[in-house]
């Protein structure tokens, strides 16, 4: 039989990347990378891994990059155009006779305030409604934020939520849940998984690094409303738009408020997924900890 064809969005990413990392030794598929650039597919090239061009504000790239894929990795930026480009891609997906769609969403938190978490839902409506088998994956809050929002710098953490407890999940745990489901399309046919594995206050994450890295990592309290200013006015939106910028600042203040339902809610589900526990922050600090130890704020 021919072997399924796998195409990894967002393959220079750190969850995509990863899931190309993880799949590329398979002998049971073949994965292909889709990148927005032929100098980034260079770096797949070297690598031997079967790469394409793809992308999704240009509509000329999706069939040919969707010629004989099977199975589909949907990860899109963070940005209100995510619906714009998901349809596009779902519709090309279609007609192009992809079988398999595993879609990387947000938070299950039970709320309408957040906008992007709702704008992840519409996408997942989207997919089943053109008739795909699917997977459609919840993660909670990422620990690498800590080092992409800037919140960490030289031993301090800008804590933004007050006390909230938030659920927090690895991208590496998040890439290897989406290996699993890439490969094993039918048994998570169907299915909406919610991934967050370690609730914690961002003091616990200070003393949890303190006591990991062997320094100390302080936390220093600001206004939501700060965070908001600091990202329109530093440049940010560059990488993180206006519009998601502000949905994050939404959710800062649902925290601070304590109006997010479950916001703290953790799963049991990614042992069973994996076949090893998830990390716990604990872990995070032993993997980064030369990382830690001299990260200095970018943005």
């Amino acid at each position: 039989m021919t072997k399924p064809n796998i195409l990894v969005l967002g393959a220079t990413g750190k969850v995509g990347g990863e899931v190309i990392n993880q799949l590329q030794n398979n002998k049971d598929i073949n994965v292909v990378a889709a990148t927005r650039s032929s100098d980034k597919a260079k770096a797949f090239k070297d690598k031997s891994i079967d790469s394409v061009i793809l992308d999704l504000d240009n509509p000329e790239t999706i069939a040919p990059a969707l010629k004989n894929i099977d199975r589909a990795l949907l990860l899109t930026g963070y940005t209100v155009d995510m619906l714009r480009q998901s349809k596009r891609f779902l519709d090309t997906a279609k007609q192009t006779g992809v079988k398999h769609i595993v879609h990387i969403g947000a938070s299950t938190a039970p709320t309408n305030e957040v906008a992007h978490w709702g704008w992840h839902q519409f996408i997942e409506s989207y997919i089943e409604k053109l008739g795909f088998g699917y997977t459609h994956l919840r993660p909670e809050a990422f620990m690498q934020n800590l080092f992409g929002f800037g919140w960490l710098n030289n031993g301090v953490i800008t804590n933004y939520i007050g006390n909230a407890r938030w659920s927090w999940i690895d991208c590496y745990d998040l890439a290897a849940v989406v290996v699993q489901t890439l490969l094993h399309p039918d048994k998570y046919a169907g299915q909406t998984i919610p991934l967050g594995y370690d609730a914690k206050t961002m003091d616990e994450v200070a003393q949890i690094l303190t006591e990991v890295v062997g320094q100390p990592f302080k936390i220093e309290a600001h206004p939501t409303k700060e965070f908001l200013n600091n990202a329109l006015q530093e440049g940010v939106e560059g990488v993180y738009p206006n519009a998601y910028m502000k949905c994050v600042y939404t959710q800062f203040e649902l925290n601070v408020a304590d109006k997010i339902p479950e916001a703290d809610r953790t799963f049991n589900n990614f042992e069973a997924i994996v076949g090893r526990k998830p990390n716990t922050w604990k872990d995070f600090a032993v993997n980064y900890r030369e990382q830690l130890t001299k990260y200095e704020r970018q943005i």
